[in-house]
């Protein structure tokens, strides 16, 4: 999968035809997969019948959520840049346009903002979801996108919100189930077991007369749960090893049975 950035969509050559999503794509949830489904499943069905048989693959979204850096209550990302990088190509994307959200960006008008994407990646189809909105105080909606679809040739799939237990699946209701320590309703809601991502994060060893402990040197971008004990699997290379963690703020320590003794590196903590 080529990764590419908001400068090489400005400056690079086109890349050839496509079929596209766009979204802020934290934690990669029912509702995001949908999108992802709606982009495969025209690539699949319709793309040959418009001399598109090469047809390209590709997500936009953002390193960050915007609220990361607007909102000063933010309490942290579902997936970190590294996660969401994996989880494009495991789904099969060619190609992922990863957007650094700064003050300059948040600037380009929304249509200006299509116009680059399709010059850069000459979009067949967009699939968006039913709040969509881009562009300098948000001035692109759906209506907007849509006028802009049926003036510039390109076919735009609308998907009606993902709803679960009688609410509409978010990456916000997420969070909050993950502050609240629900993990359970934050797995129906992924699809998938919350997870940290603990590639940049170093541990140190502490031990008493009853556990061994890791304890965290270096902080997340993730949300985090309220204090307590949360039973977890720590994925080591290859392995699973079950364990209790413990978050105060970002101090975060990881407490062992006795009997562990293989503490390489941690790849993710996955929430039970």
């Amino acid at each position: 999968m080529k990764v590419y950035s908001w400068n090489d969509v400005l400056s690079l050559e086109p890349i050839g035809k496509s079929a596209v999503t766009i979204g802020g794509f934290d934690g990669m949830h029912l509702g995001h997969q949908a999108l992802f489904d709606a982009v495969f499943e025209w690539k699949k069905n319709r793309a040959a019948s418009l001399a598109c048989d090469n047809c390209l693959a590709g997500a936009v979204t953002f390193k960050r959520p915007a609220g990361a850096l607007m909102n000063p209550d933010y309490p942290g990302d579902l997936f970190t840049e590294k996660m969401k990088l994996e989880w494009f190509e495991k789904r099969g994307f060619d190609f992922c346009i990863m957007i650094d959200f700064s003050q300059d960006f948040s600037k380009i008008e929304g249509r200006n903002f299509l116009d680059q994407l399709r010059k850069f990646c000459s979009a067949q189809f967009l699939a968006a979801g039913s709040d969509f909105r881009c562009g300098h105080n948000l001035d692109t909606g759906v209506a907007e996108l849509s006028d802009y679809a049926t003036q510039n040739g390109l076919e735009l799939k609308v998907l009606d919100d993902v709803t679960l237990f009688g609410k509409r699946v978010s990456s916000s209701l997420i969070r909050g189930a993950v502050l609240e320590g629900d993990f359970a309703l934050a797995k129906s809601l992924l699809g998938f077991p919350y997870r940290l991502d603990c590639s940049s994060i170093e541990w140190r060893k502490s031990s008493s007369d009853s556990s061994l402990s890791l304890i965290a040197n270096g902080k997340t971008t993730q949300v985090l749960p309220k204090a307590g004990r949360h039973p977890v699997s720590v994925v080591f290379a290859g392995r699973k090893s079950s364990a209790f963690f413990y978050a105060e703020g970002q101090f975060l320590r990881l407490e062992f049975p006795l009997g562990q003794k293989d503490f390489s590196m941690i790849q993710e903590i996955e929430f039970q």
